[in-house]
């Protein structure tokens, strides 16, 4: 079986090919000693079987960050066979320096030309075997979110070969062979020479006086001077094999000056999440009208079969966890994560970036920091890991202290399922604009304890692009698996745990311990328990309410006043991260972040219920 490895710059299109070409079943694994992803998958063509790796995107092996780092790593210390370098076709000039820059790696290789019809939109012509004999491999055009292409890039596998070497001016090459000399490598002669790579102490002598060489000859470093020949090579290249004709102003151009625009893009902005936030309520409510009350049904029948009190108990709870999962979780949770998706993927998450650069300064971040943000919607595990993107480190790790207070799934699930389903929708949205004030808030008192002023944004925006629908039923998938089998069962174990404490009576002392603050939030006392549980799960807290409150799901309303509703959902909203969220916490920034973040979620609930109990509501 060969390995093949997908590589390209970001927004190239790699990950839709890499969703066409390898099925439902997607491994995933991190590269040993970091957190970043790799996925994998098993491809059959003919009587080929191919390993897929899809490497996180980069603009070059220059490395700028941890994932492009992991790639340059791996292309150093692992094993494969082929490269398959995925190329935007509209942005051939800028990417065929990455392209020459895998060719110095001298493996069996092939270049797929994606995006090709955004380069026609473009009037951009690509003489496809002129660019296939000039770099002395296959290049195969592709749409790979129409699927156009896909079967012939796999076929052309079988064709890879190692590229036609490039060289650059005489006297770069002649210092390049000085080291590739005693490195047995002219891959790693150049990123020794372009400082990429740490040269091992026996070459670090050598590397040294060459690199003042070429300083005295350009007086630019030479990373510089390597990055201009290799610039240089690359736009001769382009030029040769392309033609560009008058382009018109294409619908995505007429799009962002809409939605870019400085005072229209924040309607937008605000129309976009409005709307997204109200059908995520909308699929929700009436999906969880449909099961709850079949599902309560036959709770109650369930329960009536069993003899004792306890045995009726442990029962009821068993049945609670399965529908607050089945019934209410995922009712929420799907319409949430497939639209967060097709919003990600239509190239929309990266313009409220750029357009939310300005306010993200206010509170000492980039509009950068919105893409880690807008992810803790969906979940603040993931959102967590994002935060990789950010360069600096103060805006990281401020980023990781304010992450935890966006709602993700499943605070939204008790969100909705509270103040959506009993007060209104409106309600529902005002919360989520409050949320929004309250993170702007926090973090612009934070940003005042250090005042260096946040680095200026540098993102790519990708073309406007329809997503494709396996791709969003994947990424789906992906999710809605690991929710079924990793949190769904926390779910259910907690309830069943919870119900045990019930009728043991033991939950009552749980209960005690925390009744000062229950009190103090005006709160009834059996509800603290489920604060217990909720840092497990935060849907645990929903599903737990109804047990502690004795009533069913959909009859909370009956034993909470409203303001009763709002004071809860708030300070379960913001009172600590989960344990996955502080887990990632530890792991990413260490223990000191992630307590600091516990003692600012805890502070900030409990004085945002404390105003809120003041308020006359």
């Amino acid at each position: 079986m060969k390995r093949v490895i997908l590589l390209g710059q970001p927004n190239c299109g790699k990950s839709s090919f890499f969703s066409q070409i390898s099925g439902v079943r997607v491994q995933t694994s991190n590269f040993p000693g970091t957190t970043v992803k790799i996925s994998r998958a098993k491809v059959r063509f003919g009587a080929e079987e191919y390993e897929i790796l899809d490497l996180p995107g980069t603009y070059s092996l220059f490395p700028a960050d941890e994932a492009e780092e992991v790639t340059l790593n791996f292309l150093l210390q692992e094993n494969y066979d082929i490269i398959v370098n995925i190329m935007d076709a509209s942005l051939i000039w800028r990417s065929l320096e990455f392209t020459l820059e895998l060719a110095e790696l001298g493996k069996p290789m092939i270049l797929v030309l994606n995006m090709m019809d955004e380069a026609e939109r473009k009037k951009i012509k690509i003489d496809i075997e002129a660019l296939s004999e000039a770099l002395g491999i296959p290049v195969v055009p592709m749409v790979a979110i129409h699927g156009k292409g896909i079967y012939e890039a796999v076929k052309s596998l079988r064709e890879a070969r190692p590229p036609k070497r490039f060289t650059f001016t005489r006297h770069v090459e002649e210092k390049i062979g000085k080291i590739a000399q005693e490195a047995g490598s002219r891959f790693q002669a150049i990123k020794y020479l372009e400082g990429a790579l740490p040269p091992p102490p026996r070459l670090a002598p050598l590397v040294k006086r060459v690199q003042e060489e070429l300083v005295a000859l350009h007086g630019m470093p030479p990373f510089e001077i390597i990055a201009a020949e290799r610039h240089h090579l690359s736009m001769k290249l382009a030029e040769k094999v392309t033609e560009r004709g008058r382009s018109e102003i294409t619908a995505g151009e007429w799009a962002d000056r809409l939605v870019l625009h400085p005072v229209l893009g924040y309607l937008i902005l605000i129309i976009t999440f409005a709307s997204f936030f109200g059908a995520v309520f909308w699929v929700g409510s009436l999906l969880e009208g449909l099961l709850v009350f079949p599902l309560e049904g036959l709770s109650s029948y369930l329960v009536s079969l069993f003899p004792s009190p306890f045995t009726k108990e442990i029962m009821a709870s068993l049945m609670d966890g399965i529908i607050g999962g089945l019934g209410i979780v995922l009712p929420y949770f799907i319409p949430l994560i497939l639209l967060l998706s097709f919003l990600e993927e239509v190239g929309y998450l990266s313009r409220v970036a750029f357009l939310t650069d300005a306010l993200m300064h206010k509170i000492g971040l980039h509009g950068k920091a919105i893409v880690p943000f807008l992810l803790g919607y969906g979940c603040t595990v993931p959102a967590l890991m994002g935060t990789r993107i950010i360069e600096d480190e103060r805006d990281r790790r401020l980023s990781a202290l304010l992450i935890p207070f966006v709602p993700c799934s499943a605070r939204t699930t008790v969100i909705l399922a509270l103040i959506g389903y009993f007060l209104g929708f409106p309600y529902a949205l005002l919360f989520y604009f409050a949320n929004i004030f309250v993170v702007g808030l926090v973090g612009g008192l934070l940003s005042k304890l250090k005042r260096e002023p946040s680095p200026e944004l540098i993102i790519e925006v990708p073309s406007y692009k329809w997503p494709s629908l396996k791709v969003l039923f994947k990424k789906l998938l992906f999710q809605v698996e690991e929710f079924v089998f990793y949190a769904w069962p926390v779910l259910i174990a907690g309830s069943v745990l919870l119900g045990f404490l019930h009728a043991l009576k033991w939950d009552q002392w749980l209960a005690a311990a925390l009744s000062p603050l229950m009190k103090a939030l005006s709160l009834p006392p059996s509800l603290g328990i489920t604060l217990i549980f909720g840092f497990l799960r935060k849907e645990l807290t929903l599903v737990m309410a109804s047990q502690t409150l004795g009533v069913g799901i959909t009859s909370i309303a009956s034993a909470l006043t409203t303001k009763q509703m709002l004071i809860f959902t708030t300070f379960v909203t913001f009172y600590i991260p989960c344990l996955s969220s502080v887990s990632v916490q530890i792991k990413e920034f260490g223990w000191r972040l992630a307590l600091q973040s516990v003692a600012l979620s805890f502070s900030v609930a409990l004085v945002l219920s404390l105003v809120l109990r003041a308020l006359p509501l």
